[in-house]
């Protein structure tokens, strides 16, 4: 037998010690509704708690405790909720997930809401894997639940619940994991766990490629002329990630399901990790050459200091704001004091009231509000920036001198999203893969942004700038405390001091590609 853990606390703190403590594996939660953040099994976590030795098993819950949280359509959801939970931990095929029915629910019960509820897992994962589930099925609950969903054919594990007074839950012999009822302080995580006994195998992993370090593994390039990179593997119902151009190099970290394997790739300077079909990598011989480096290139501006740039009129829009008074950010203050520097910031440009950002004969001006904000926040976005002709002439070792519309021109949001992947790095803007980076960056007093490049040739793009959360405003969070949704300011064809052009606007149709970036 092997000895373990359940427990709803982060325990990627904890996982040496919990080996010390003679525990074998640690059970925890997939959850798409929970109010409580620790619950819900977390990447990083589960690949600390790997590299400490510990094997990982997974519940999923969503209260699970009333009739109405089982039926067919609430196990279609959970179970796809779940199968994306996995691929985001890399959770590898084979390996289980088991779903709570945490009540003492009569066997008329089980047949009339559960046992359809776990039809429905079962359809999902079927169909989220492409036909037969990557995953065992497994249900916690008691000794009747377990028997009857076992007897049905609808369950390969069970684990039997702590709760002995529960309809036959003191004579159930056949379970997979069996739980008790503990009240002791463990590590860190105080008395918030319970112990829990299990079989040699019972559909317990480690996450695929949690071994794996950056700049290990094998080394591959994509065959095809693009590759989707995806957040489960699986091509059906989740948008990419990313698209990987012919050629890309990547990282393998292991095999995530069948024809699947779960990946690391570093996109201009941002780093991915998802999941590719491995039918379309071809092994790279040796190591890529290094890109060749880009040449020093200064930041310029228009007439900095430019009296007619001002709040109030709609001139000296290709310079940076320039009344003589103007709030700015020490980039080099505390986290706080930069915090409070940014909302001074972002209230005295007054996106809403500004004449300089109000969209007037058909024409926007979110590239002009953001380049100000940044400007102010000490953080170079360009409102001109050199031509190639002259960028040329710098690398061939020419100065090169600011001459509108000859070495330097005007940025729309379409060309702001091109600069931060070309050039952003030189100055100091840093490329991440999710909103939750985003907003924490702006909470820390740093600068976030989202641009987005416009399909239709031609047409500008949009950018919006992550602004740092208060009292009043918020981001909008999932169950597991992640961010969905940062809070943005902009201008656009609706200016907004708190506010952007809608949910997920940067996966419009209207946009062929998005950037997240930060500046620290």
């Amino acid at each position: 037998m092997l000895e373990g853990i359940s427990t709803n606390r982060l325990c990627d703190s904890s996982a040496t010690c919990l080996m010390a403590a003679g525990k074998a594996f640690v059970i925890r939660y997939y959850s798409r509704t929970t109010k409580q953040p620790e619950k819900q099994l977390r990447p990083k976590e589960a690949a600390e708690m790997a590299r400490a030795g510990l094997q990982i098993a997974v519940v999923y819950q969503d209260r699970a405790r009333l009739t109405e949280d089982f039926n067919l359509a609430r196990g279609q959801l959970d179970g796809a909720s779940a199968f994306a939970s996995a691929g985001q931990i890399g959770q590898p095929a084979g390996s289980a997930i088991y779903f709570a029915v945490d009540v003492d629910f009569s066997a008329a019960q089980i047949k009339t809401f559960v046992l359809p509820y776990f039809k429905g897992v079962r359809a999902a994962l079927d169909a989220a894997s492409g036909g037969v589930s990557h995953y065992k099925l497994g249900v916690y609950g008691s000794g009747l639940t377990c028997r009857l969903l076992k007897k049905a054919g609808l369950v390969e594990l069970t684990w039997l619940a702590e709760a002995t007074g529960w309809a036959e839950s003191k004579t159930y012999t056949a379970w997979d994991v069996k739980q008790f009822v503990t009240n002791q302080d463990l590590c860190s995580i105080g008395n918030g766990w319970q112990r829990c006994t299990a079989l040699p195998a019972f559909g317990q992993f480690q996450p695929a490629g949690f071994e794996v370090k950056a700049g290990e593994g094998e080394l591959m390039k994509v065959s095809a002329t693009q590759l989707n990179l995806r957040f489960v593997p699986t091509a059906d119902a989740n948008t990419p990630l990313a698209t990987l151009p012919h050629g890309t190099l990547l990282r393998v970290l292991g095999v995530s399901a069948p024809g699947w394997v779960r990946v690391r790739v570093t996109l201009n300077g941002a780093t991915f990790i998802g999941h590719v079909k491995a039918s379309f990598l071809e092994a790279t011989p040796g190591l890529p050459p290094a890109p060749a480096p880009n040449p020093q290139i200064p930041a310029v501006h228009w007439k900095e200091d430019n009296r007619s740039a001002t709040r109030q009129s709609t001139g000296g829009l290709a310079s940076p704001i320039g009344e003589a008074v103007r709030p700015t950010r020490d980039p080099n203050a505390v986290a706080a004091l930069r915090k409070q520097q940014l909302a001074a910031i972002g209230d005295w440009l007054d996106v809403e009231h500004s004449a300089r950002y109000a969209g007037r004969d058909g024409v926007t001006f979110c590239n002009v509000y953001a380049a100000d904000y940044c400007y102010l926040a000490a953080a170079y976005l360009p409102r001109v920036w050199w031509t190639s002709p002259a960028i040329a002439r710098m690398a061939a070792g020419q100065a090169v001198t600011a001459a509108y519309a000859e070495t330097v021109r005007e940025m729309r949001a379409d060309d702001l999203y091109r600069w931060l992947l070309d050039y952003g790095a030189m100055f100091g803007w840093r490329r991440v893969a999710d909103a939750t980076a985003l907003q924490s960056t702006a909470n820390d007093g740093g600068i976030g942004i989202i641009c987005a490049d416009r399909a239709a040739e031609g047409r500008p793009g949009h950018i919006t700038v992550v602004v740092p959360e208060d009292a009043g405003n918020i981001a909008q969070r999932d169950a597991a405390g992640n961010v969905d949704q940062p809070l943005q300011s902009q201008a656009g064809a609706v200016n907004k001091r708190f506010g952007s052009a809608g949910r997920n606007w940067w996966l419009g149709a209207a946009f062929i590609d998005h950037v997240f970036f930060v500046h620290d």
